[in-house]
């Protein structure tokens, strides 16, 4: 399996972390399964299936396909993947509140659920996912992702304190204390709550939960054989 990481141009960087392109042939005989669980984490995502179709199952209920481009709002449980036998994707993970300022939608609406992206973007979303899986490098899928979200750039909302203040809660791991992330944001606690879940979809309280439980769970991802009793200390 590969992964590739692009940073965002300099004009997207406070919208967009990063630029990520993985994909993976799970018909050569590797012992690895196409099934995956995906874990909630506090990271706001626009993916796009270049190979065969992703299905989804949450719970217990059936697997179901997934579009071609799909908009993963802010999760609160567990889903399994079906990546099929030949994945490739490409997903632009943005800054906490980045996911917002694109839409222009509370994110508060979109809890815990995905969507097709031509629903929410229209139709223009449709010709990037043809051109992303015509493009024949990464280099260029990158090239090609840039420029759209570049092109979007007079449409995207406003920028706000809270916006670089939750960048800097994500860099604090999310350890720091509300009184002083509301201080950073300009706001009141309770003004803190409200914008947070318009821009963020959670309460700014869960919202560092979620961002100290990724950090466990990815330290977790990449050192197998450390307990979680380890992790939490």
């Amino acid at each position: 399996m590969y992964s590739i990481y692009f940073p965002p141009r300099p004009s997207l960087a406070e919208f967009v972390d990063c630029i990520c392109i993985m994909g993976h042939d799970f018909s050569c005989n590797d012992n690895l399964s196409p099934f995956y669980t995906y874990m909630p984490t506090h990271t706001r995502l626009l993916c796009f299936y270049l190979e065969d179709s992703v299905k989804v199952k949450k719970g217990d209920g059936e697997f179901e396909n997934h579009g071609r481009a799909v908009i993963i709002g802010p999760q609160l449980t567990p889903v399994t993947l079906d990546l099929g036998k030949k994945h490739s994707n490409l997903l632009v993970l943005f800054k906490p509140c980045g996911l917002y300022r694109l839409l222009g939608i509370p994110l508060c609406q979109m809890l815990d659920c995905d969507f097709d992206a031509q629903l929410i973007i229209g139709k223009e979303i449709t010709e990037i996912t043809e051109r992303l899986m015509e493009a024949k490098s990464c280099d260029a899928k990158n090239g090609i992702i840039q420029l759209y979200l570049l092109s979007k750039l007079n449409e995207y909302q406003p920028p706000l304190p809270i916006d670089l203040a939750m960048s800097q809660m994500v860099s604090s791991c999310g350890k720091m204390y509300m009184d002083l992330l509301a201080a950073k944001s300009c706001l009141s606690v309770r003004q803190l709550e409200r914008q947070s879940l318009q821009r963020i979809g959670l309460p700014p309280k869960y919202f560092a939960k979620m961002v100290r439980f990724s950090v466990a769970y990815k330290f977790k991802e990449s050192n197998p054989k450390a307990s979680w009793t380890e992790i939490a200390h």
